[in-house]
């Protein structure tokens, strides 16, 4: 229940701050600085040292990978056959392609399945949601920067992705596995990771418009709904209904043929698959979609799949609850009373 508080008043801080105009106009730029700079590193560091690498966790967490991979293609070819320009499809896939698999996923999963789905929502959300966003994600923003900004300056994209804070914390995180790191220092870095999470929806909610003027039509919009109607309205479609779906039947079939003949053993399976199928219908991911804004890559969208996605996701994730415990699909794991 604290974590839904929490995103609600950080929301609230973020518009009633920007609409008093107690901050200069651009302060968001900087707490982004701060969270892809600071926070962000210090939240992979611990989790990417300790994560178990077995065969049911990484099984788990290709669901991130598959999702993000599903979501390229599917904004790629979209986007080209409408004429989208590179940064809107760039967007899309880190915030829609990426879903909310920690801070918002956990107190949902807990809430629908007991603390007993936690361990599962932990390996999804490391070894797959920050996985993803740390590696492919990372290449492909920075790419799509680096083209958009190619003509000022030619640095080379290599340069770019290893001096990366996010990637550069993944490397160093990996490494030192084998170290063992004092307790104090693990747990100081930890702590500065916690704030990425109220910054980050601070931020979101701070770079909103409005209420009446978010994909406005008006000339002082700041996301004019022109431009961004049809790939907003697209990006949330996938992230909440195609994507949860698409997991579902895919990953149905591989576990209904691994469905192994112990009781207990089968149903912790079947309570996973339902876990996957439910962090894969999360909101848009809120680091990645920073990190669209922070590079240039359609920032009002990366906001607005934000803002809008997660009230959204409390609907279309009870509904997906309602269907993973009373409905069956051919090739799918029945889930029937």
């Amino acid at each position: 229940m604290s974590n839904f508080l929490v995103i609600g008043f950080c929301f609230l801080f973020g518009i009633l701050i920007r609409w008093k105009g107690r901050f200069p106009k651009d302060s968001h730029k900087v707490i982004n600085a701060f969270i892809i700079s600071v926070s962000l590193p210090c939240m992979e560091f611990g989790p990417l040292r300790h994560a178990s690498l077995d065969g049911r966790f990484i099984s788990l967490a290709f669901m991130p990978w598959f999702l993000f991979g599903a979501g390229f293609l599917f904004f790629y070819l979209i986007g080209k056959s409408l004429g989208w320009k590179e940064g809107t499809i760039v967007c899309l896939c880190l915030s829609a392609g990426l879903g909310n698999t920690s801070f918002l996923g956990i107190p949902l999963i807990e809430s629908y399945y007991s603390k007993e789905g936690l361990p599962t929502v932990l390996v999804i959300d490391q070894l797959g949601t920050f996985l993803t966003l740390a590696i492919p994600g990372t290449y492909l923003g920075t790419r799509a920067r680096h083209l958009l900004h190619s003509e000022g300056k030619k640095t080379p994209l290599i340069h770019s992705l290893l001096r990366f804070p996010p990637f550069v914390a993944l490397v160093i995180s990996i490494l030192s596995r084998p170290i063992e790191l004092p307790v104090e220092l693990e747990s100081s870095v930890a702590k500065i990771g916690d704030t990425l999470i109220p910054l980050a929806l601070f931020s979101v909610g701070y770079q909103l418009p409005g209420i009446f003027q978010v994909n406005s039509s008006s000339v002082d919009a700041e996301n004019p709904k022109e431009e961004f109607k049809v790939p907003l309205f697209i990006g949330l479609v996938f992230k909440l209904l195609i994507g949860p779906m698409l997991v579902w039947l895919c990953f149905g079939a591989f576990f209904s043929v691994s469905k192994p003949e112990d009781a207990q053993a089968a149903k912790d399976l079947i309570r996973d698959f339902k876990i996957l199928v439910m962090e894969a219908g999360m909101a848009p991911m809120i680091t990645g979609s920073l990190l669209a804004a922070e590079w240039g890559l359609a920032p009002r969208l990366a906001v607005s799949l934000v803002g809008i996605g997660i009230p959204l996701s409390f609907l279309t994730t009870l509904g997906l609850y309602c269907l993973l415990e009373n409905r069956a699909w051919t090739g799918t794991i029945f889930f029937g009373q």
